[in-house]
């Protein structure tokens, strides 16, 4: 869905949803049984985000970060922030929820890093121009009701030739277009329950809330929201077996990684300012 869809609460309004909702289940931490915030959690939840994501891992290794200033919008748990710490970034974070700074916070106590972590709007970043080296965002500023105001505000904190690596959902991937319309809400008859923004929105999971901002976008459409940046790179990745449904199980491994690259679920734009 796109901007123009999200209009029935105020933007203030939307972002409280998304508050609520990472308040009370904050991302990924449905992947362990491991008592909440304690090491070997947070061992368990990245061991699961690296196996079903390792290309995340190999981009985040590839990073030329060591002693220059990262930010990172969203950083939920910390998973990928504590990666680039490792990496030798100096790191900063911002994050809407209050819940992410507190387990990112205690995350990095327990594994002896430090970031500069912030609660606040990635539409209004509190920081001056010219900042930062490095920003990064992985599978976050879809949620928020101005996106390409969050794309200039991170134009205006970097650096001269400062880069960024950025990811949102991929509209025309086999994800949504055969699990989340054709199958679930067009066979399985969802849009008589309720609207295709709304079956959009509940993605997220564990989330009931039809409310969330939750937009996708094609890949040319989402490069041309970076025209006051250089692009070096913009790709499409991640497809794995839980993504398609009904057949998933079926799909040889080596076809799945040849179609993420066309019909993955995230679409990844590089570039510098």
């Amino acid at each position: 869905m796109k901007t123009k869809d999200f209009v029935r609460l105020s933007d203030e309004e939307y972002k409280e949803q998304t508050r609520v909702h990472w308040g009370n289940v904050p991302c990924g931490s449905n992947y362990s049984d491991e008592m909440f915030m304690t090491k070997d959690f947070f061992e368990e939840i990245e061991s699961h985000r690296y196996k079903s994501h390792p290309w995340i891992l190999e981009a985040i290794r590839g990073f030329d970060i060591r002693g220059r200033k990262v930010l990172e919008i969203g950083y939920g748990m910390g998973t990928d922030h504590l990666q680039m710490a490792r990496r030798g970034g100096s790191m900063y974070g911002l994050d809407l929820t209050p819940m992410s700074y507190e387990v990112t916070k205690k995350r990095f106590e327990i594994y002896g890093f430090h970031s500069e972590l912030t609660v606040g709007d990635a539409e209004n970043l509190p920081y001056p121009d010219d900042y930062f080296d490095f920003v990064y965002s992985f599978g976050v500023i879809h949620h928020t009701p101005n996106t390409q105001k969050v794309i200039d505000e991170i134009h205006r904190v970097l650096k001269p030739e400062g880069k960024v690596w950025i990811a949102v959902y991929h509209r025309n991937s086999i994800f949504f277009w055969w699990t989340v319309y054709l199958y679930d809400w067009v066979l399985r008859r969802g849009y008589k329950k309720e609207t295709l923004k709304a079956r959009i929105s509940r993605i997220e999971y564990p989330n009931d809330n039809p409310n969330l901002v939750i937009k996708l976008y094609k890949k040319k459409e989402f490069e041309g929201m970076f025209s006051l940046f250089d692009i070096t790179k913009s790709h499409i990745d991640h497809l794995i077996k839980e993504d398609v449904a009904l057949f998933g199980k079926l799909i040889p491994s080596i076809f799945l990684k040849i179609l993420r690259k066309t019909f993955g679920w995230y679409i990844i734009v590089e570039g510098f300012k």
